[in-house]
């Protein structure tokens, strides 16, 4: 059975993660100059940056243009998945994870600083595809945020002035994605940490979701109770019974950075998640489902114990039966 093979996978993994949790690290822009005096021996900065098709800004151009540091790679979500599916952003195949990021030059023990243009958004997205893909987690970080430590360092002279250290930003323009030569990057599939279509429709249907298992949905309040449209012509907007709405944006600030742990643990206690129970988070096209998933971690969640819906509401609103669909106007 598809269900319970999930159920002990989640069960066992939870018992084995009490002995040597591996948490999700995030850097603060204060911090950015010591961190990276500390890693840069085996560090990669990654600008993972996404826009929606509705935004008429181009990340790869962007980054073109300025960038973290002369040794940023430019990880782009929209060419490392499966092209063939004709949902978006699926996860890709292992060997064609393993050409892209050899393609950057990311080698298996790299230390890897995940940060986007626009602040927390498809970042979390990456993170979580390269923890799919066997990434010793204790080597992925986050910068909390990359806005955030540009605006503090966009007057260079008041920062070698004032703080004595020179800022790490790059402008000068580029043409390709990674400054460093291939490597033979070598990945393996956790697929505890993925759930498909059909392993959600079973437990669906067999009334698991909200009893054994916790489903967060974080698309919007409106979406999610049908109250407004999807923002894909032709798709229903509403939710999967039982599912709990926690929207992307109530995990971050205004300014789009997490908020402080303490803070996320509060928001989640509130939504009655329960830590021994096996989490599926979804959205509405993979996404900002990451952005939850890592506030989780950050609140010291079992990452184990956390799995993303990949077709997520796309997918569902599709291919599920109606009936399965829920409304609450």
């Amino acid at each position: 059975m598809i269900v319970s093979s999930i159920l002990l996978i989640s069960k066992r993994s939870s018992i084995l993660i009490k002995s040597s949790r591996r948490m999700l690290s995030v850097v603060p822009p204060a911090s950015v100059e010591s961190f990276y005096q500390k890693h840069k021996d085996t560090l990669i900065p990654i600008d993972s940056s996404w826009y929606m098709p509705n935004v008429p800004i181009n990340a790869y151009h962007e980054f073109m243009k300025k960038r973290f540091s002369s040794g940023t790679v430019f990880f782009d979500i929209e060419k490392a998945k499966d092209h063939s599916n004709k949902y978006p952003h699926m996860l890709p195949s292992k060997e064609d994870f393993e050409k892209e990021v050899s393609e950057l030059g990311i080698k298996n023990d790299s230390e890897l600083l995940f940060y986007d243009q626009q602040g927390v958004f498809s970042l979390c997205r990456a993170a979580w595809m390269f923890e799919v893909f066997g990434h010793n987690l204790s080597k992925i970080y986050i910068l909390n945020t990359y806005p955030a430590y540009a605006k503090s360092h966009s007057d260079p002279n008041l920062v070698n002035k004032v703080h004595d250290k020179k800022t790490l930003l790059d402008n000068k323009l580029v043409s390709s994605p990674s400054p460093y030569p291939t490597s033979e990057y070598h990945a393996t599939f956790d697929s505890s940490k993925v759930v498909l279509y059909e392993q959600l429709l079973e437990l669906v249907e067999n009334g698991k979701i909200g009893s054994e298992y916790t489903l967060i949905d974080a698309r919007s309040a409106a979406r999610f109770s049908g109250g407004s449209p999807e923002p894909r012509a032709g798709m229903s907007s509403g939710h999967i019974k039982n599912a709990v709405n926690i929207p992307f944006s109530e995990v971050l600030t205004p300014q789009k950075a997490f908020l402080s742990n303490m803070t996320l643990q509060s928001l989640f206690a509130e939504k009655n998640i329960n830590h021994n129970k096996p989490i599926i988070v979804m959205c509405g096209t993979g996404v900002t489902a990451c952005v939850v998933r890592c506030a989780m971690q950050l609140a010291g969640f079992d990452s184990s114990n956390i799995s993303i819906y990949d077709g997520s509401w796309t997918e569902w609103s599709q291919r599920a039966p109606k009936s399965l669909i829920v409304k609450d106007v």
